[in-house]
């Protein structure tokens, strides 16, 4: 059995969808989630699911505490599902080619530090592009840079608001982030 910890900092929707999707699984567990925002609606999601929740300062994070606890749940790999943090070195090294990411935009483009949530739309739409996606890519020392894994596209339409374009994107996320991760997670 592989372990999966999942770092979220937000409403943890990826998180519950990614659960949800390995929940029966003979070969592959979500075991934690951890995030560093103590009001994120991530908590109150794996609570209903029965998953293990830690929460973490920015000093855990930094000084080690953090890889302790995924070392001490033999933890496998890492998904990122809207953690907004550099992973730092340590964990880095690690988890190498064991953390992946997934970004609402088809990188390189509208990709690095601050882009993420509307944001990214509002530059999509901003830029008059004729489609959007998602990437799955490894995590590195740089925000939005790692090795791309996989990217799914979907067309920007013409009377596209963020809220819109983003609700298209997040479809994406769901239909295929979980297979991604699934199928990395069985070649370790």
């Amino acid at each position: 059995m592989k372990h999966i910890a999942i770092f979220a900092s937000g409403s943890g929707t990826n998180a519950e969808n990614i659960v949800r999707y390995f929940q029966g699984s003979e070969t592959v567990a979500v075991k934690v989630v951890l995030s560093d925002n103590p009001v994120a609606q991530v908590f109150e999601r794996m609570k209903r699911l029965g998953v293990q929740t830690v929460l973490f300062s920015l000093e855990e994070l930094k000084n080690g505490v953090v890889l302790s606890k995924l070392k001490e749940l033999e933890v496998d790999f890492i998904v990122l599902a809207g953690f907004l943090k550099l992973v730092p070195a340590d964990i880095l090294n690690a988890y190498e080619d064991r953390i992946v990411n997934i970004h609402p935009a088809l990188l390189p483009k509208f990709g690095g530090k601050g882009m993420y949530g509307l944001r990214v739309h509002e530059a999509v739409l901003a830029a008059n592009e004729m489609e959007s996606g998602i990437t799955i890519h490894f995590v590195n020392a740089e925000y939005d840079k790692g090795d791309i894994l996989f990217q799914a596209k979907c067309p920007v339409m013409s009377c596209d608001r963020p809220e819109t374009l983003a609700n298209r994107v997040h479809n994406l996320e769901y239909q295929h982030y979980p297979a991604v991760i699934e199928r990395i997670v069985s070649q370790l």
